[in-house]
């Protein structure tokens, strides 16, 4: 399985501080192996299947997955996550 970013996810990313960035992309590692199997990921009820997983009460990924890859779409704080359910 292979994991894409999007642009504007990178972006985020690079803005944070390095224990953050180390953090996260711990977790994007894991999703290689378990995309929907772990308990801080909740699939979310959009059109096109989504999931979010939180990270260390401080983010949240919105991704998707199919058998081959994971689509990270969308990384935020999860203050800016809990505004936006209702939108992504």
């Amino acid at each position: 399985m292979q994991i894409k970013i999007e642009d504007r996810a990178k972006e985020f990313i690079r803005e944070l501080p390095q224990k953050d960035r180390r953090i996260i992309g711990e977790h994007i590692e894991q999703l290689i192996h378990h995309p929907h199997a772990r308990g801080n990921i909740k699939k979310l009820h959009t059109k096109k299947p989504r999931w979010r997983m939180h990270i260390s009460w401080k983010y949240t990924i919105f991704f998707s997955a199919d058998s081959d890859t994971v689509w990270i779409e969308k990384i935020m704080t999860i203050e800016q996550a809990h505004k936006k359910y209702g939108k992504i």
